[in-house]
């Protein structure tokens, strides 16, 4: 469960990307590559709440009975990066950090800041409305939750072969972070076409 700690009251944070051998995680605002395991993998992790959308059927009829639902935070260069028929992604409340954008479908967010994106996070984690929380980029966002003690756990996909690529995931403390194995992550090394990568989850060292 996520993502507010009682003793601080400070949200916490996923950070969830792919990388490969040079750290490269984009070229000209895509991925490298077509990977669709592992983008099936990041769409099951995100979506997966604790107490996400149920259907239940009263009177004969099938209603869904709203509960609560991920959120997924990204810088705008990341927001325009999704193709317009996936934006927003689907089933999870957006957060878009910026400064120049204006406009985004109701029932989702534009925070000004990362600091703000905390906020308005917090005030719906409060409301009871979100269960974990996913930065997804770009870089310059993974570094600054890297950087603030909201960042909980990376979920680091690592891609075994090198890409051209012009935007990079931001090397982090490995002091403290630890590797830890979590149900649902495959341990074992994933096969797509030629490309091998395996999933890893790291989890901040508590003081």
């Amino acid at each position: 469960m996520c993502p507010s700690s009682s003793a601080k009251n400070v949200v916490s944070c996923f950070a969830i990307v792919a990388m490969c051998r040079n750290r490269g995680i984009g070229v000209n605002n895509s991925l490298p590559w077509r990977l669709k395991k592992e983008l099936a993998y990041f769409s099951r992790l995100t979506k997966e709440a604790a107490e996400g959308k149920q259907n239940a059927v009263v009177m004969g009829r099938k209603e869904v009975a709203e509960g609560k639902q991920n959120a997924v935070v990204m810088g705008r260069l990341t927001w325009e990066s999704l193709p317009p028929k996936f934006r927003p992604l689907s089933d999870r409340i957006n957060v878009v950090v910026s400064k120049t954008l204006t406009e985004i479908p109701e029932g989702h967010h534009v925070a000004q800041s990362f600091p703000d994106a905390v906020q308005i996070l917090q005030n719906l984690f409060d409301a009871g409305k979100v269960d974990k929380v996913f930065v997804i980029g770009g870089a310059r966002l993974y570094r600054e939750l890297m950087d603030s003690p909201h960042c909980s756990r990376i979920y680091l996909t690592e891609i075994d072969k090198e890409f051209e690529c012009d935007v990079f995931f931001p090397e982090f403390d490995t002091s403290k972070f630890r590797l830890v194995k979590e149900e649902g992550v495959p341990e074992e090394p994933q096969q797509e076409g030629d490309i091998t990568y395996h999933f890893r989850v790291y989890e901040r060292v508590k003081n």
